[in-house]
């Protein structure tokens, strides 16, 4: 009897996000207060404890600048609730 092989893959996700503060990413504060932002649904509710933005286990935070086109933004610290 054989057992099935189980194939692993890492798959990474872009979310876009705004505040109102210019940060600097890279500083382990910053990078803390961006990832809380993004920890919160698209209406500004957090999120639940099992949603994919609250499981990370490695990141990377690029400010954007002109790179970004079109693409609609995920979250931003105005509609953040409280």
């Amino acid at each position: 009897m054989s057992k099935n092989k189980m194939n692993r893959y890492l798959i990474t996700m872009r979310w876009y996000i705004e505040t109102d503060e210019d940060l600097v990413p890279g500083a382990k504060e910053t990078d803390e207060k961006l990832l809380d932002v993004l920890r919160h649904r698209e209406n500004g509710t957090p999120s639940c404890a099992t949603c994919p933005t609250r499981k990370n286990e490695g990141y990377a935070i690029l400010k954007y600048h002109d790179f970004m086109g079109k693409k609609p933004v995920y979250i931003s610290t105005e509609k953040i609730k409280d």
